[in-house]
């Protein structure tokens, strides 16, 4: 630590430079210690292992190039973190879109104007599903393009042609990546997800034509989530690894990180949300192709 702080001119401080030091001293320690145990380590002492790993990296990578890869107030920052600090924002927005679609035109009676065209119920449903997809990609790419504008004109343009830093857990070495790189693959793994949110809204909306419950279910699922998780993996609750919010965030993999749970993977998950899909979306064409409009 002494040698990066006469080598890199580092004096005493609370800046990002002292951070790193600080960060790395404490990985070293930790992994000379699990070194020393000479023992297989157990699933959760790997992630432990891995995450300090990960923290060595990236202070060194920090302290020997200089670049504040955690810095928040830029515009590479902001879109860096785009889903953790929009997320919320973005799930609201389709919730509510997918959760009133079919709803609303309940309440209004204008099903009925709908029921009358010729086509059939599955082809109206499928359309105001499809309508919901078009509408998660709108959202996303108009509130991208509005975090650009804001940012760029708040921060400056200049930190764009900084790279996105991460760990490679199958190479173990740092990649570099474009920010809108980073922020594509990011985009892909939330999108489980969100598509499963908004089937949940339009599943609940469409067959009990109740847009507040829709809506409610759907946001406390995704505000409930995490605590979900945070039990099944503190709890070592093996069965929760085939449970929805488990599986539905495919970051966890991202550059060969370790999942949650032993015996997890990426085929497993995507196979799981699929599943989870279509136990909402059949029942909602069966019980909307059937569904009496006459009293509506």
């Amino acid at each position: 630590m002494l040698g990066y702080r006469l080598d890199k001119n580092i004096p005493y401080g609370n800046d990002y430079l002292n951070r790193a030091i600080s960060k790395l001293q404490t990985a070293n320690t930790n992994l000379a210690n699990y070194d020393n145990l000479n023992k297989e380590l157990e699933y959760q002492e790997q992630l432990e292992y891995n995450s300090y790993l990960e923290n060595q990296a990236e202070s060194r990578y920090v302290l020997d190039t200089g670049i504040d890869i955690n810095k928040t107030d830029s515009l590479k920052g902001i879109l860096q973190h785009f889903y953790s600090q929009f997320g919320i924002f973005l799930i609201v927005v389709i919730v509510m879109i997918a959760g009133t679609i079919v709803s609303e035109e309940f309440n209004k009676g204008t099903i009925k104007l709908l029921l009358v065209k010729p086509y059939t119920r599955n082809k109206i449903l499928l359309s105001k599903f499809v309508t919901i997809l078009i509408m998660i990609a709108f959202v996303i790419v108009v509130t991208i393009v509005m975090q650009i504008l804001i940012g760029g004109i708040l921060f400056g343009f200049d930190s764009l042609s900084e790279p996105v830093v991460a760990y490679d857990f199958n190479t173990n070495s740092i990649q570099e990546m474009n920010i809108f790189m980073s922020l594509g693959i990011q985009t892909l793994m939330q999108l489980p997800m969100i598509i499963l949110l908004a089937t949940l809204a339009f599943a609940i909306s469409t067959i009990f034509s109740n847009s507040t419950l829709a809506i409610t279910i759907s946001l406390l699922g995704y505000m409930s989530s995490s605590i979900i998780n945070q039990l099944a993996i503190g709890y070592n609750l093996q069965f929760m690894k085939y449970f929805v919010t488990m599986n539905w965030d495919l970051s966890i993999y991202a550059n060969g990180a370790l999942p949650y749970m032993e015996g997890m993977n990426m085929t497993m998950s995507i196979l799981i949300c699929i599943i989870y899909f279509l136990i909402m979306m059949i029942p909602t064409f069966i019980i909307f192709k059937k569904r009496n409009i006459k009293n509506i």
